[in-house]
């Protein structure tokens, strides 16, 4: 086996300690052995939250997307993404030379964001490659093989939480007193100038493009986003053609959404993550669905299946390019 397969982590992250592979190891141990997260977002489905029921806007006619409540000023929001690579074929460039390898693992961000007056703060809780046992092991107390490279787990970015103030141009880093660790000072710059975008997408502002306030939607409706339209499902500079059919109204954690089954292709410029990385991504969803809130201009959920080229880095430093099957959700409690 190549090197490169050891530090492959490094194009989407960086390596940590043993003590954080240990960690990770128990938090998949747990899994395992059933015990739940009990903050993580629920599946979809299930009942409308009672305080929200009387807010949904429809009709024998159809469901309507509402655009007439104002958007909350403080809300709590909890993001779970989740990338599988599936024969993902990684090509990296550096001054060291050219590295090839081909990836079959899964990718996970936890994290979380608390919006207040004023003030935004943004939590990296758990970022990196998702360590696998087998069952028998996990339940025997065994850890990873000993037998070849064990992969690392997290990305430097995990276990920061950086905080912005709103002022008369936006958000922005307060001036800190006293040294700022480099990771943490990093992370506020990778996120800022973003930010309006980043927060646009996980659901602390609104959506800038959303559906029509007047028409109502019943199963099998069909709706194209092209152009600056894109941005109700791909907030940032994206160019493509995505289309959506309408299936049915369904909860997500209590809250009321309208779930669309989603194709398409399309590319994103610049598109930052969670926990603050940049890349170009040409992307094709052979198949996916996404939850778009009844009340408001967001998203709570995406599942995607899809074929994608990620490009990282440019210039003379480290590039590297991932091309191959992709299946990507994100999930995000949504709380005001």
């Amino acid at each position: 086996m190549k090197p490169f397969v050891i530090t492959l982590p490094l194009l989407l992250g960086a390596l940590v300690s043993c003590d954080k592979a240990k960690q990770a190891v128990e938090a998949v141990r747990e899994k395992v052995g059933g015990v739940a997260d009990p903050g993580a977002p629920l599946a979809p489905g299930g009942e409308i939250s009672s305080g929200l029921a009387s807010q949904v806007d429809s009709a024998a006619e159809g469901v309507r997307f509402r655009r007439d409540l104002p958007f909350p000023g403080s809300l709590r929001i909890r993001v779970v993404e989740r990338q599988v690579f599936q024969n993902a074929r990684i090509v990296a460039r550096s001054a060291l030379g050219r590295e090839t390898a081909v990836y079959n693992g899964t990718w996970e961000r936890l994290g979380g964001i608390v919006l207040g007056e004023g003030r935004l703060e943004w939590r990296v809780d758990r970022c990196g490659e998702v360590l696998l046992v087998k069952e028998g092991e996990a339940k025997g107390g065994a850890g990873l093989s000993d037998k070849g490279p064990r992969p690392a787990v997290g990305e430097p970015m995990e276990g920061l939480q950086v905080e912005f103030e709103r002022g008369p141009k936006g958000w922005s880093v307060p001036s800190a007193q006293g040294a700022v660790e480099f990771r943490k000072r990093m992370l506020g710059q990778q996120l800022g100038p973003a930010l309006p975008v980043v927060l646009a997408a996980h659901g602390v502002m609104p959506r800038t493009q959303w559906f029509s306030s007047t028409r109502r939607w019943i199963s099998g409706d069909e709706f194209m986003i092209a152009g600056e339209s894109l941005a109700l499902l791909f907030p940032g500079a994206a160019v493509g053609k995505v289309g959506l059919i309408y299936e049915e109204s369904e909860a997500l954690d209590g809250h009321p959404c309208g779930r669309f089954a989603v194709e398409g292709d399309l590319a994103l410029k610049g598109d930052v993550a969670f926990s603050g990385e940049s890349s170009d991504r040409e992307i094709s969803i052979r198949s996916g669905k996404v939850w778009c809130s009844l009340l408001y201009p967001l998203v709570l959920r995406e599942e995607y299946q899809t074929v994608q080229t990620i490009l990282r880095g440019s210039g003379s430093g480290p590039r590297t390019r991932i091309q191959g099957a992709v299946e990507h959700v994100v999930s995000r409690q949504w709380q005001p």
